[in-house]
């Protein structure tokens, strides 16, 4: 199990890496294939049906939980089995029909942006979509049973196979002629093919039993697991707000080409989202024992700033770097026509450090069983974020929509859950912000006077690459200077750990990659231990 685990967090490094590559690769690519404006269809019509999956309500994360406590108490879990696909066969017809419905009003939401063509072809790539998430959710019971089971290398080797999988299968598609229909098929049968062969892997290879009888459902049981999902279910909703309702707005009151422009920024951003949470989930396992130690806060906020700093130099490099060479980038990547991708990314990526290099504060509030304050905070916050986006996405577009954003984390993610976290969870918030400031303010001084250094010379790719890894370079011999005698080692443990795994032969066996609550499922198994 040991090799499993280990194996498994690479793969799921390597799909962080491949999803960035397919990004930067296959997007400027597609995007010239399929235009402007069919692409901000797409992605409006993504960001909508999006929303359906917040009906799994966190009994994903509960089937995880409670089937992985059946195992380990030697119990038979046919009847969990049973509840939870019941469970979500129910969700799935709740969910086409909540989607229909969403397919008979899109006329009516987006006939003032859209032109009569766009809206009848947002209504066809609609309801693939919506048909995929109805067949989809009972068919994760199996993906929550193989995580259970904890299949890490099957199921992230898939998800690598998947990144690379759907953009390979969709260009000849797009070279010949098709455009978003073509998008959505391909994404769809790649999806329902790999759910379908975990659904196989799950039933003849892990033999899972099913007790599919209605009178073996288990009241207390199903009291139990909605009370664990309930605030799981609301940072769901809170996280669905945060991705999509930006380009949904925009696609209201400024049209397809804005929601372009907006959801490549949102890729970026999400690149800046994966770097941070590749390192946070490492450290539950060490939360965990701390809470049943003496002086368990005062060891949690050393955790906290050690991790946090981690962080900082992480998501800092990224910043620093998109400030100096992100204009440059998005005019050799997608054309100087989508320049306000740059704007965008700055203003959603800046605020958004504070929260991302703290995040481990999530586990430690989880472990102490109050993160129901965050729960509802987020809800307010990201109901905050939608009254003051309206307005700012009508007069500014994208730019407007990323204002708003930002002034909500800043309310809510930064001051509200900072004083939260200092008053009542009793972490060193004061020692967090000292070193933040004393790593940003020399290094952000510096980027700004290289970016206006560089702002008259003409760079291509190649240039590019170079100038970008010289800022690398110095910018690591920046960090080591800052690095304490404990990050120095957790640093050499990360890299002997790698030296030291024995890759296995992979047996192909096609499961589903996953949720990304399911990543850290992985990777909170993957222990550091050594380092605090």
């Amino acid at each position: 199990m040991k090799n499993e685990i280990k194996s498994g967090a690479i793969l799921g490094y390597l799909n962080i890496f491949a999803t960035i590559i397919v990004t930067l690769v296959y997007t400027p690519i597609m995007l010239n294939l399929v235009g402007k404006s069919e692409y901000g269809l797409y992605s409006l019509v993504s960001s909508i049906t999006m929303y359906l999956s917040v009906l799994d309500m966190g009994f994903g994360n509960a089937m995880i939980r409670f089937s992985s406590k059946s195992q380990a108490k030697g119990e038979d879990d046919s009847k969990i089995n049973g509840m939870f696909l019941l469970l979500y066969i129910i969700i799935g017809i709740v969910a086409f029909i909540i989607g229909i419905i969403m397919v008979i009003n899109v006329d009516a939401i987006f006939s003032a942006s859209l032109t009569k063509s766009e809206l009848n072809k947002a209504k066809l790539l609609m309801f693939i979509m919506v048909l995929n998430i109805a067949l989809t959710f009972p068919l994760s019971t199996f993906t929550s049973y193989a995580m259970a089971h904890e299949k890490f290398k099957f199921l992230k080797l898939l998800a690598l196979l998947k990144t690379i999988a759907t953009p390979v299968f969709t260009l000849p598609l797009l070279m010949i002629g098709y455009k978003s229909v073509a998008m959505v098929l391909v994404t769809v049968l790649v999806s329902l093919s790999i759910n379908v062969m975990i659904m196989i892997y799950s039933l003849l290879k892990l033999r899972m039993k099913i007790d599919f009888k209605l009178k073996s459902f288990d009241t207390g049981l199903f009291k139990e697991i909605s009370v664990y999902s309930f605030y799981i279910f609301l940072n769901l909703i809170v996280d669905q707000i945060y991705r999509n309702t930006d380009q949904v707005i925009l696609g209201a009151v400024s049209g397809t080409i804005v929601v372009t422009i907006y959801s490549l920024a949102s890729q970026i951003n999400q690149m800046n989202t994966l770097f941070s949470t590749a390192i946070s989930g490492l450290f539950l396992p060490k939360i965990t024992k701390t809470l049943e130690t003496k002086d368990a806060d005062k060891k949690l906020s050393n955790i906290f700033i050690k991790v946090s700093r981690l962080q900082i130099y992480v998501l800092l490099l990224f910043l620093t770097g998109f400030i100096i060479f992100g204009n440059t980038f998005i005019t050799l990547w997608v054309g100087k026509d989508y320049i306000d991708v740059y704007y965008i990314v700055l203003l959603l990526i800046t605020p958004s450090i504070v929260p991302l290099t703290q995040n481990i504060c999530i586990s430690i509030i989880q472990a102490k069983n109050k993160h129901k304050f965050r729960s509802i905070v987020y809800i307010f916050v990201a109901v905050l974020n939608i009254i003051v986006s309206i307005p700012l996405a009508k007069m500014w577009g994208g730019i407007g929509a990323a204002i708003g954003t930002a002034l909500a984390t800043i309310l809510g993610q930064i001051i509200v859950m900072n004083i939260y976290y200092y008053k009542v969870i009793n972490i060193d918030i004061p020692t967090y912000w000292k070193n933040f400031t004393k790593i940003l303010l020399p290094i952000l001084i510096v980027s700004i006077i290289l970016k206006y250094l560089i702002a008259n010379i003409t760079l291509g790719w190649i240039k590019l690459f170079i100038f970008a890894c010289i800022y690398g370079i110095i910018y690591l011999i920046y960090i080591y200077l800052l690095l304490d005698k404990d990050e120095k080692k957790y640093i050499n443990g990360i890299i002997n750990n790698i030296e030291q795994i024995n890759y296995p032969k992979y047996e192909v066996i096609f499961v589903n990659d996953g949720s990304t609550d399911n990543t850290f499922t992985l990777l909170n198994s993957f222990k550091k231990d050594n380092y605090i």
